[in-house]
């Protein structure tokens, strides 16, 4: 058995993008989404070890589709600049992968998927493997046809896929035909959703003969049917027929785009070639150290061997040499640590405050260990948010808001927040 994976190359580094906060190397180079897909390669594809692998991208032109309907993907967001400038760089890692990407001209990349998966599972000791989550692509799925959800490590098969959209792979279009695709901004039956969609695919198949039915129409004695077609949903059916089709047609992957002389042998993979000298150079460039040999790690530090003085913060009298030492500064480095990224679940762990090299503070809120109550530290933050002095921190928006939630319920809020508007732009964001 041969394992073949077929990567949707824009819907990969969208989900690589959105599975890590943004984060940046030492010179502000933005890198999250190069980061995840390198560890894609290094450990996901190391592991699963595909026989062959086929990376296939959108062309960037115009295709088909627009040209039967303008407003196709219209509603679609443009890609986040903080994504827009790591594309290049993945794409130079690619290629130092020695990996080549399918693009076709003005087709877009679930047809190149679907061509080659329809003429690659003809061999039935090929296994074939599709990672995007596009939903049109579903459709495709067949015994040795499946969809692989990398972040999940999720496979569908044809009972997973069935059990996903209720309806069998083969009338998935169908279905999308009917409903809104708010992705692809493909138009929809107005009124009819997913629970009306089902079992009107269920009873009577396809879109073509959902409409020959309705064209030949009896009084029926079949009480399902009547059910399913009420005669609100009849009319409204009947109504949207031509949007319907065009629907399918948006929908529908073509399954015959010409590839011209593609050779899967051209697509082998290798995954002991992938850590050769070039990579381990690009790896140290962005930092990714987590992914570097052994040997070209850089030795990771703790306080201790940085020799550094840092106190553990967990009762007033502490809390109040520190108050004391803050007046003899010009400038501090502000941290905070949470339970979660995101603001509203987020709950406060501590706070770190560093002078200088001699002087780091860590105000112990949550840990078991002795810690500072939390009217004390409101008063602490008063105090330091009124003093005339720079804050530096990393993500400073993120820690703000964090203090901010952290007090809103106090009287001194509004002082506070009146002092966060006054100074926001003045402080300086530092890695």
């Amino acid at each position: 058995m041969k394992k073949i994976y077929l990567i949707d190359w824009n819907a990969l580094i969208y989900r690589m993008f959105f599975a890590l906060p943004e984060f940046s190397t030492k010179e502000w180079k933005q890198v999250n989404a190069i980061f995840w897909v390198a560890k894609f390669f290094m450990q996901d594809l190391i592991r699963d070890n595909p026989d062959y692998l086929v990376f296939i991208r959108d062309a960037r032109w115009e295709n088909f589709r627009h040209q039967i309907y303008s407003e196709y993907k219209a509603t679609r967001d443009r890609m986040p600049d903080n994504l827009r400038t790591q594309v290049d760089d993945i794409n130079e890692m690619v290629s130092l992968f020695h990996m080549d990407v399918v693009e076709v001209p003005m087709v877009e990349a679930d047809d190149v998927i679907a061509t080659l998966a329809s003429e690659l599972s003809k061999d039935k000791s090929n296994q074939i493997y599709i990672l995007s989550w596009d939903k049109d692509l579903y459709s495709l799925v067949r015994d040795n046809v499946k969809i692989y959800d990398t972040i999940k490590k999720d496979t569908f098969d044809i009972e997973k896929t069935t059990e996903k959209f209720w309806v069998i792979p083969e009338r998935i279009i169908d279905y999308l035909a009917i409903i809104w695709d708010k992705s692809d901004n493909i138009p929809w039956i107005e009124g009819i959703g997913p629970k009306k969609a089902v079992p009107l695919i269920n009873k009577l198949w396809t879109l073509e003969e959902i409409y020959e039915f309705i064209d030949s129409w009896v009084i029926t004695d079949d009480e399902e049917v009547k059910k399913i077609l009420s005669w609100k949903t009849l009319e409204k059916i009947v109504d949207a027929r031509e949007i319907a089709f065009l629907s399918k047609s948006l929908a529908t992957i073509k399954k015959d785009v010409d590839l011209w002389d593609f050779n899967l042998e051209h697509y082998k993979f290798y995954n002991d070639s992938l850590l050769n000298d070039k990579i381990v150079e690009l790896f140290k460039k962005y930092e990714f150290n987590s992914l570097l040999p052994n040997n070209e790690r850089k030795v990771e530090k703790v306080w201790n061997d940085l020799n550094k003085n840092v106190q553990i913060i967990g009762d007033s009298e502490w809390l109040q040499n520190l108050k004391n030492k803050l007046k003899s500064y010009d400038k501090i480095v502000l941290d905070t640590e949470t339970t979660s990224l995101d603001i509203m679940k987020a709950e406060l762990v501590w706070v770190s405050i560093l002078l200088d090299d001699n002087n780091i503070y860590y105000i112990n809120v949550a840990h078991n260990w002795p810690k500072v109550e939390k009217k004390e530290l409101i008063d602490f933050l008063n105090l330091l948010l009124n003093l005339d002095i720079t804050i530096i921190g990393h993500n400073i928006k993120y820690d703000l808001e964090i203090l901010e939630l952290f007090i809103k319920d106090t009287e001194k809020f509004d002082g506070w927040q009146s002092k966060l508007d006054n100074s926001f732009w003045q402080m300086t964001l530092w890695l």
